[in-house]
C-alpha cells in the first residue's frame, strides 16, 4: 500500500508544477503582446508632445564656428614645394613654400602620412631634386639724353633747353647704280679691255642724263635716335620717359640637396607633392636659398676643399632689413677651411632684400634659420 500511494503523490506534483510553467508563459506572451500593441498603437504626436513637456525648461544653446588660431612662428616650417604641380590650398596649416600644394603620390598605399613615398636620406624636406641656375641677365637700360639746363627757376615756366643732337646709327653705304658701272663710251669707240669670260651686264647704250642718282638717299633701313629732353629743375624742358626694363628676379628654383626619408604615403593620387600653403617668406627663403648655395658653389670652386662625405650645421638670424647676424657652426665633421666655406657663404649673403609688411606681422621683425651643408 506504501508504493500506490508514493506513486500517486508524486504524479500529483508533477501535474502541478506543468500547470504553473505554462502560466508564467501565457503571463509573458500577453505582456509583450501588450507592449507591441502599445507602441503601434498610440498616436505619435502624443509621445512627442510628452517628450516636449518634459523638456520645456531646457536652455537655449548657440553655436558659433571660428577661424582656427595661427599658430606661432615657431611651429611653421618651410619646405620646397614641387612647381609641376597646379596650386590648391591644404588643410594643413603648419608647413609653408613659395606656392600652395597639397600632398600626393603617384602610387598611394594603406600606409597614409601627409607626405609621399620618397626613397630619400634624410629627415629632409626636400622631394624633388633640381638643379641651380642662374637667372638670365636682364638687356640694358635705354637711357635718354641729356639736354642743355634751362634758363629760369623752377621746373614749369621756364625757357626750355636746347635738345641734345641726335646719334645716327652707322648705316651701310648705298649700292651704286647700275649704270655707273657700264664701260665708258666715247666718240671714238670703247677701249681696248681684257676678255671676260662669262654673262656680259646689261648696259644702257644711252642712259638718260635727267635720271635721278641713288647715292645720297638713306635706305629704309637706316634709324635715328629720337630726340628727347629731360627736365633739369631749371626750368628746362620735361623728364623722358625711358624705355622700362624688367625687373631683376631670381626665380624660385629647385635646389640640390638630401631627399626625404619617408616610407608612408599621401591619400591622393597625383605627382609627388607636399602639404605647403603659400606665404611670402616662403618665396623669400626659396630664393635666398638658391642665392646661398650658388655663393657656396663659388666659395668651393675657388678654394677647392678636398672633403667628402661630411656635413656641416650652421644657424644664423636674419633680420627684417635683410641683414645677417650672429652666425654659429652648431655641428662639422668637415675641415676647417670647409666649415668657413659654410659660415662666409652665408655672411656674404648680407643684406638680402627687406622684408614686406606681410613677412613682418607673420614672423616679427627676425627669423633664425638653419642649413646643413653637405659635402658630397
Amino acid at each position: 500500500m506504501t508504493s500506490p500511494s508514493t506513486d500517486s503523490s508524486s504524479y500529483l506534483f508533477e501535474q502541478g508544477s506543468g500547470d504553473r510553467r505554462l502560466a508564467s508563459l501565457i503571463a509573458v506572451l500577453v505582456t509583450l503582446l501588450l507592449h507591441v500593441g502599445g507602441y503601434y498603437l498610440v498616436p505619435t504626436e502624443l509621445l512627442l508632445r510628452l517628450e516636449l513637456s518634459d523638456s520645456a525648461d531646457a536652455q537655449e544653446v548657440e553655436v558659433e564656428f571660428v577661424e582656427p588660431a595661427e599658430l606661432p612662428p615657431e611651429l611653421l616650417r618651410f619646405v620646397e614645394a614641387n612647381p609641376e604641380v597646379p596650386e590648391n590650398e591644404p588643410d594643413r596649416k603648419d608647413q609653408y613654400s613659395y606656392r600652395s600644394t597639397q600632398a600626393a603620390d603617384e602610387r598611394p598605399s594603406e600606409s597614409e602620412l601627409d607626405a609621399p613615398n620618397v626613397d630619400g636620406e634624410t629627415d629632409s624636406q626636400k622631394i624633388i631634386q633640381g638643379e641651380l641656375q642662374q637667372a638670365p641677365v636682364a638687356p640694358p637700360a635705354v637711357v635718354a639724353p641729356q639736354v642743355q639746363p634751362g634758363e629760369g627757376p623752377g621746373t614749369e615756366g621756364g625757357k626750355a633747353g636746347a635738345a641734345a643732337e641726335p646719334v645716327p646709327q652707322l648705316v651701310q653705304p648705298a649700292p651704286a647704280p647700275d649704270f655707273l658701272k657700264q664701260e665708258a663710251v666715247t666718240e671714238e669707240g670703247p677701249g681696248s679691255t681684257l676678255e671676260v669670260t662669262g654673262e656680259a651686264q646689261e648696259v644702257f647704250e644711252e642712259p638718260d642724263p635727267n635720271a635721278p642718282i641713288n647715292v645720297t638717299r638713306q635706305p629704309k633701313s637706316a634709324e635715328v635716335v629720337a630726340e628727347a629732353d629731360t627736365a633739369d629743375g631749371a626750368g628746362g624742358a620735361s623728364d623722358a620717359k625711358p624705355v622700362p626694363r624688367a625687373r631683376p628676379r631670381l626665380n624660385p628654383e629647385l635646389i640640390t640637396g638630401p631627399l626625404m626619408n619617408s616610407r608612408g604615403s599621401a591619400a591622393r593620387r597625383g605627382s609627388l607633392s607636399l602639404d605647403a600653403s603659400f606665404s611670402e617668406f616662403g618665396e623669400y627663403e626659396q630664393q635666398f636659398y638658391a642665392a646661398l648655395q650658388l655663393g657656396w658653389y663659388q666659395e668651393i670652386e675657388f678654394f677647392q676643399p678636398i672633403d667628402t662625405a661630411t656635413s656641416v650645421l650652421v644657424r644664423f638670424v636674419m633680420s627684417a632689413d635683410g641683414s645677417i647676424a650672429d652666425v654659429q657652426v652648431l655641428q662639422s665633421n668637415a675641415s676647417t677651411i670647409a666649415t668657413e666655406i659654410c659660415t662666409t657663404a652665408i655672411s656674404k649673403r648680407s643684406p638680402f632684400r627687406p622684408w614686406t609688411r606681410e613677412m613682418i606681422e607673420v614672423f616679427g621683425k627676425q627669423r633664425t634659420l638653419t642649413i646643413r651643408f653637405n659635402y658630397r
